[in-house]
């Protein structure tokens, strides 16, 4: 059979239709996969990026949280002030009534909390950080005074050795102590002082989880643990009573 290309016919003219109608949608589709790939090139390039760095203060955590100055000052009738970083959420509760939690961990006695600042996941994301939260409590019952700098008689059994800091004017002693469960981790340091015949606790306590309980997939890596102790006890280094 020979065929005559520069003749019409019926068949080249349904080829002719069919082409017409198809040839918008495969290139409407083709564009549509070509955005996907470049997307996908643009996320991968990204990913790459975040992923080289490592983690925290010595990758360039925001220099503003070194930069005490540039903090929020907490001003209180409480007897106290404390400067912190500003996109950091906190709660006062100065005319809260007493309560056995005054602190973290057993402390004996009941108090105020007077002050509570959470760090939330985002401050080390695609890591095993959970939360970590600051708290300052103070209490004026016997028990608390009298347990205020001898570590918890009750508490968690891994209890570190204690060591003391000048802040401010002020000697608080430090404990150290950790505790775990059900895949998460709690490392609580806790400053405390006797001052007006009352126990003051200023505390914080870092959240983190067992990075094997995560999928693969996640890529996750370990929290930057010496960044957020960073943080946390430049926090408690602007500690000061009025």
């Amino acid at each position: 059979m020979k065929i005559e290309w520069n003749k019409v016919t019926w068949y080249s003219k349904l080829v002719a239709l069919a082409l017409f109608v198809a040839l918008p949608f495969v290139g409407f589709w083709c564009g549509i996969k070509y955005g996907e790939v470049k997307q996908y090139s643009v996320d991968s390039l990204m990913f790459l990026k975040n992923s080289s760095s490592s983690p925290a203060i010595s990758s360039g955590i925001d220099p503003y949280y070194k930069d005490i100055g540039e903090w929020q000052t907490d001003g209180n009738n409480a007897g106290f002030s404390i400067a912190y970083p500003i996109d950091f959420d906190t709660t006062d509760n100065y005319v809260a009534a007493p309560t056995e939690n005054w602190r973290e961990g057993i402390s004996g006695g009941s108090g105020i909390q007077f002050f509570t600042l959470v760090i939330p996941r985002a401050f080390e994301p695609q890591t095993n950080f959970a939360d970590a939260k600051l708290t300052v409590g103070m209490s004026s019952d016997a028990a608390a005074v009298a347990q205020c700098l001898v570590p918890e008689p009750s508490g968690p059994p891994n209890q570190l050795p204690t060591s003391t800091a000048i802040i401010n004017g002020t000697a608080f002693t430090i404990f150290h102590t950790n505790d775990a469960g059900a895949g998460n981790f709690y490392e609580t340091t806790s400053y405390r002082t006797r001052h007006a015949g009352q126990c003051w606790a200023v505390e914080y306590t870092i959240h983190s989880s067992q990075i094997g309980n995560y999928p693969v997939e996640y890529q996750l890596k370990p929290f930057d643990e010496a960044a957020l102790h960073d943080v946390l006890d430049r926090i408690v280094g602007t500690f000061k009573f009025k």
